[in-house]
């Protein structure tokens, strides 16, 4: 009688197991994941928690729209430091300058126990001082980073190591909002942000700790190709005759101005305007990285399936202005509802912007040429920082403006405030972005049936 083997039974999601499909992924490939489990408890007790610090010590909407543009004025300098990063090595560069994010980054802990007389005043400055500082060690941390996984992750294995990352990522991120949202409650004092930031320091020791044993990559230098010592303007025009690098920019500029602003001033909105209070703020944020976490496989599988990413920026677009309209419509949803309407925007917000992210990373992995890969990414990415860092911080000053002077824009019997004629340009330059995907990919269909 033949013996039946049994299967083996995993109760572990499809994206958490390794197995055949996981061919040309590097060895040890785990470390990556956890690594961005760990990244993501630090980053995370640094964004949403961090706005509202800076709001509740009295900064104004521009110093929060001003922290999204920190990592692109820092940017020159990592560009300028392009070669050193080649010499000093990717792997190199990126483990000291990311454990030092953190190191710097313990500081705010300082910064939310300090209270004495003439502090408070000075409370918002020290801090922002800590970001340019933290920011600094992120942006060159990126210039080795980038180069390293492109150089460990095989060309056929991207997307579904991008969707893997984004998992592990965000239930890094879920984890924290649980813990920070617990911490905060419903209305905090600015020392309960110290054990907000202590949890966060923690997460980032952790994550070097994995990083430390993420594969080296085969090279960690470039070629001795001339292009490999251009400089800024030299590589800026030889890379924007790259096939589809163009493409790529007009997307991400159109993603910037329209919805990267969003979940930074939204909060205002939520806390100040709504009424939401921060813990469940947090939960609602929870929600979102749960509904990312979920799609990031399916988002991994259809770029490595159809070889493309354009119709999946044109999928999110969508999402994201449907997202618009619905922030517009917030003010007239019944009260009660609109908490419901507003975890829906948190989640499916996450979903979208999820998914754009995925797309331009693989972006940046695939357009990259082998020689100079430094120069290449950092280019790609401060190009993209123009309009995600710039176009928050504009939006931040225009609704202090607007807000302060209670500007009204008076239609029939529905009034819109600075916040809802804010939602309604995302909405129609969304729309525009949309229309722009569109154009790209009748284009590439045209190019495939010549």
């Amino acid at each position: 009688m033949r013996e039946v083997k049994s299967k083996k039974v995993s109760f572990l999601p499809a994206q958490l197991r390794l197995g055949r499909s996981d061919k040309g992924l590097p060895k040890g490939v785990f470390n990556n994941f956890w690594f961005e489990f760990f990244n993501a408890a630090f980053w995370q007790s640094l964004g949403s928690p961090l706005l509202l610090f800076i709001r509740q010590s009295g900064g104004s909407a521009l110093a929060i729209g001003l922290t999204s543009a920190l990592p692109l004025l820092l940017m020159p300098i990592t560009l300028a430091s392009s070669r050193q990063v080649e010499k000093f090595g990717y792997r190199r560069t990126a483990f000291t300058f990311w454990t030092l994010r953190w190191i710097l980054s313990s500081l705010m802990i300082i910064v939310a126990l300090l209270d004495f007389p003439g502090f408070n005043e000075w409370r918002v400055p020290v801090a922002f001082f800590i970001l340019i500082m933290y920011h600094f060690c992120r942006n060159l941390g990126i210039s080795g980073w980038w180069p390293w996984i492109t150089a460990i992750i095989a060309v056929e294995r991207r997307g579904l190591y991008l969707s893997r990352v984004a998992l592990f990522s965000n239930l890094g991120s879920i984890g924290t909002f649980l813990a920070v949202g617990a911490i905060l409650g419903s209305n905090p004092g600015l020392q309960t942000f110290a054990l907000v930031f202590a949890f966060g320091v923690m997460g980032g020791v952790i994550s070097s700790l994995f990083m430390s044993r993420i594969a080296r990559p085969a090279s960690d230098h470039p070629t001795n190709n001339p292009q490999a010592r251009a400089n800024f303007w030299k590589s800026l025009s030889l890379y924007l005759k790259l096939p589809g690098f163009k493409t790529f920019l007009v997307i991400q500029s159109f993603y910037g101005v329209a919805f990267f602003g969003i979940p930074s001033l939204g909060l205002i909105y939520l806390r100040e305007k709504v009424g939401i209070a921060p813990g469940l703020i947090l939960l609602f944020s929870t929600l979102g990285v749960i509904g990312a976490s979920l799609t990031a496989g399916f988002w991994g599988d259809w770029i490595d399936r159809k070889h493309e990413v354009n119709s999946l920026q044109l999928l999110a677009f969508a999402g994201l202005c449907i997202n618009s309209l619905l922030w517009l419509s917030l003010q007239f949803v019944p009260a009660g509802f609109n908490y419901f309407v507003a975890a829906v925007l948190m989640c499916a917000s996450a979903i979208w912007i999820s998914a754009l992210n995925l797309s331009q990373s693989h972006s940046i992995m695939s357009l990259a040429p082998e020689d100079n890969r430094v120069m290449f990414q950092n280019i790609a990415i401060f190009l993209t920082y123009c309009s995600q860092a710039v176009a928050p911080t504009l939006w931040g000053l225009l609704l202090d403006m607007l807000d302060h002077q209670k500007v009204k824009l008076v239609l029939g019997s529905m009034q819109f405030g600075a916040y809802q004629i804010f939602f309604a340009a995302t909405l129609l330059i969304g729309l525009a972005g949309a229309g722009f995907i569109v154009r790209v990919l009748r284009r590439n269909k045209t190019k495939a049936l010549a």
